[in-house]
């Protein structure tokens, strides 16, 4: 099942320039989180766009799980490393460079929603022509 880190809130919070701090214990969904969000416990809507990345590559992937038989710690140690996960089969290749997109590590280098909207509509007026 798909999971985005308040994704329908997150505008309204970037409008009064808040960063949302998570403070509770529990089972986090870490294989949907990004670097900032597992180290720092820092959201924003940049760590909701690695979130959709991740979203989209389930969605690619025919409901796959992503990051498939490895733990956080696994997960953790792979993104530090640099690797990502695979493109899915059948999947264009421009879709999965936008999906990399979404997981550039540095939060200050990862693209906006506007941004990553924009190369999705382009993507899709490309293959409609």
């Amino acid at each position: 099942m798909p999971k985005l880190a308040i994704l329908g809130f997150q505008k309204l919070f970037s409008l009064m320039k808040i960063i949302i701090k998570q403070k509770v214990c529990g089972k986090w969904p870490i294989k949907w989180y990004a670097p900032e969000c597992i180290y720092f416990l820092k959201f924003s809507s940049k760590s909701d766009v690695w979130s959709f990345g991740v979203l989209m590559w389930e969605a690619f992937s025919y409901g796959q799980k992503p990051y498939k038989g490895m733990k956080g710690g696994d997960v953790t140690q792979m993104i530090e490393t640099g690797k990502r996960m695979d493109c899915p089969p059948r999947c264009p290749p421009e879709l999965y460079e936008i999906m990399k997109l979404c997981w550039t590590y540095k939060v200050e280098d990862r693209p906006k929603f506007s941004s990553v909207e924009l190369k999705l509509r382009n993507y899709y007026y490309d293959i409609a022509q």
